[in-house]
């Protein structure tokens, strides 16, 4: 309890002390000085820009803009400080917003591109601010858009950029989907065009089947309908296999026979998963032919060679390397 008394005397010492007295006069004036800059400030004459939104409105469901205006203008305000700060405090419940309404520019042709000069802008930014807000500037100062009349085709999507697996994978299949998309153009441009590209993207480091979206190249005066496409990227990895192949002559006269001892080696090699099962023993030919054997005169032992590999086949490795053979004569058999 005395504890207690003694804690609340030092609060209480500290909060009504010559130095606390001292502060609290100072804050009070620093609040006082405070209020009358406020003031001064709202009176005088400021400069502030605001982004008003813009929105194309009434556009018929034939109409496709190919080149849209810009999301918003950025506008340079005069006026007191009062006034800046009314406004402010409104846009947080009614944003800067204006509407152009496209049926006043729409020339009836089947391609166009409007432009709305600055005195038209300025007349319309006028109905959204108060009279007595000054508009000192805006940017842009001039507004374009473009549009047609429903023109389109149908065109294939190519990707455009890099695939790239880790070391141990590969890349089994590339799909685009949609494989196509609907192109809105001027007849002009849209007449030339056979392709749609998209974005030069590259993915490097693959190693498990993905799948990206991908935005379509943006080119001046064109729309696609969907605007990106999805990229799926099959990718497998590389394996090893192992199949038993018989050693064989070629080319050896008709009473002559190779043989080897094993007459068969074990071909290992590096192959696609996807391709495992396609190839086997039968795709490979380990032979000799007669004349080579005929130049082995500093071996008694037979160097292995294949003379056909199948293709998407690497890392060929042979066991054993070399093997023991003989030319064994074969007895015709004489007919009486």
């Amino acid at each position: 309890m005395k504890n207690g008394k003694n804690r609340l005397k030092q609060w209480k010492d500290k909060l009504f002390g010559h130095k606390s007295h001292e502060l609290l006069v100072f804050c009070f004036f620093l609040a006082v000085s405070f209020c009358f800059w406020l003031l001064q400030a709202l009176h005088e004459t400021l400069i502030r820009e605001v982004n008003v939104r813009l929105e194309l409105e009434k556009v018929p469901s034939d109409v496709v803009i190919i080149d849209s205006l810009p999301p918003t203008l950025s506008v340079t305000l005069l006026n007191r400080g009062l006034a800046l700060a009314r406004h402010s405090f409104s846009t947080i419940f009614r944003p800067n917003r204006l509407e152009i309404d496209f049926t006043k520019y729409d020339t009836g042709k089947n391609d166009a591109e409007v432009t709305i000069p600055t005195s038209e802008i300025q007349r319309m930014l006028g109905n959204i601010f108060a009279t007595s807000m000054k508009i000192q500037s805006f940017r842009p100062d001039t507004l374009r858009f473009a549009y047609n009349h429903g023109r389109s085709r149908r065109l294939p999507v190519k990707f455009a950029g890099n695939l790239k697996a880790q070391q141990q994978n590969y890349i089994q299949s590339v799909r685009l989907e949609p494989d196509s998309v609907k192109v809105f153009a001027p007849s002009s441009v849209l007449d030339t065009m056979h392709t749609v590209y998209t974005e030069p993207m590259h993915f490097e480091g693959l190693h498990v089947t993905s799948s990206f979206d991908v935005p379509l190249q943006r080119q001046k005066h064109l729309k696609y309908e969907p605007s990106s496409v999805s990229i799926k990227v099959d990718v497998g990895y590389y394996t090893e296999k192992t199949v038993k192949v018989p050693i064989i002559g070629l080319n050896f006269p008709a009473e002559k026979k190779l043989r080897t001892f094993p007459a068969w080696a074990n071909i290992t090699f590096r192959i696609e998963s996807g391709r495992y099962n396609k190839v086997s023993a039968d795709d490979f030919v380990l032979a000799t032919t007669y004349e080579e054997l005929l130049q082995n005169t500093e071996s008694s032992k037979l160097s292995l060679h294949l003379k056909n590999v199948p293709e998407g086949v690497s890392d060929v490795r042979i066991s054993p390397m070399d093997v023991d053979y003989l030319i064994e004569q074969v007895v015709q058999e004489t007919s009486e």
